[in-house]
């Protein structure tokens, strides 16, 4: 049986190239379980259709040798960031607060921050 999970919020990507960019996985990606590792991280796959745009593939040299995004919630600074630098829906906004992984007082922080800097 396949275990799955649909975000509910959206997740904040990161990968080893450091870049100034936010990219996110939406609300309403079904996330694949795959595995638990040892170190504390869950491996999810996400499957994506390309339509019309043959990829140039190769072959792993070593299949163990998987180089993962990583993808978590926002933190404060994050939220902050992303409200003055990215084009976040209310529905988007709605689901991040809802998911509780900022208390209130760091979302009051956020918006008061936001509100103070666009005066």
């Amino acid at each position: 049986m396949t275990k799955v999970h649909t975000l509910e919020m959206p997740l904040l990507l990161l990968s080893n190239e450091s870049t100034k960019n936010f990219h996110f996985l939406p609300v309403g990606t079904t996330l694949y379980f795959d595995k638990s590792l040892p170190e504390g991280v869950t491996r999810y796959k996400v499957y994506i259709n390309i339509d019309r745009m043959p990829l140039q593939l190769h072959n792993l040299a070593d299949s163990t040798e998987i180089d993962p995004i990583e993808a978590r919630s926002l933190s404060k600074s994050e939220l902050s960031r992303v409200l003055h630098d990215y084009p976040l829906s209310r529905y988007e906004l709605e689901a991040i607060l809802r998911s509780r992984y900022l208390n209130k007082n760091e979302v009051k922080e956020v918006f008061d921050d936001y509100l103070s800097a666009s005066k």
